[in-house]
C-alpha cells in the first residue's frame, strides 16, 4: 500500500468514525428527551431538582469538615491541653 493510499484510507475511517460518533450522540439525547417528557421532567425542573440537591449536599458536606476539623485537632493536640480543654468545658 502507498503513503498516499494509506493517507485516504486513515481519512476515510476518521470521517466514518466521526460520523458514528455523532449519530450515537444525536441518539443518546433523543432518548433522555423522550425519557424526560415520559416522567413529566422538563430540563429546566431537572436542574432545579439537581441545584437543591447540591445546595443540600453542599451544607452537609461543610458541617462534616466542621466535625473533621474538631476529630484532626483532638487527635494532633497532646493530652495534657486536651486534659485542659475537657476540664474547662466541664
Amino acid at each position: 500500500m502507498h503513503e498516499g493510499e494509506f493517507m485516504f484510507v486513515l481519512f476515510l475511517g476518521s470521517i466514518i468514525g466521526m460520523g458514528v460518533t455523532l449519530g450515537i450522540q444525536w441518539y443518546g439525547r433523543r432518548k433522555v428527551k423522550a425519557a424526560l417528557q415520559q416522567d413529566g421532567l422538563t430540563p429546566t425542573r431537572q436542574t432545579e431538582l439537581l441545584v437543591n440537591e447540591n445546595e443540600a449536599m453542599r451544607g452537609q458536606m461543610l458541617r462534616l469538615e466542621d466535625r473533621l476539623s474538631v476529630m484532626e485537632r483532638i487527635a494532633t493536640d497532646n493530652s495534657l491541653n486536651l486534659g485542659r480543654e475537657i476540664e474547662r468545658l466541664r
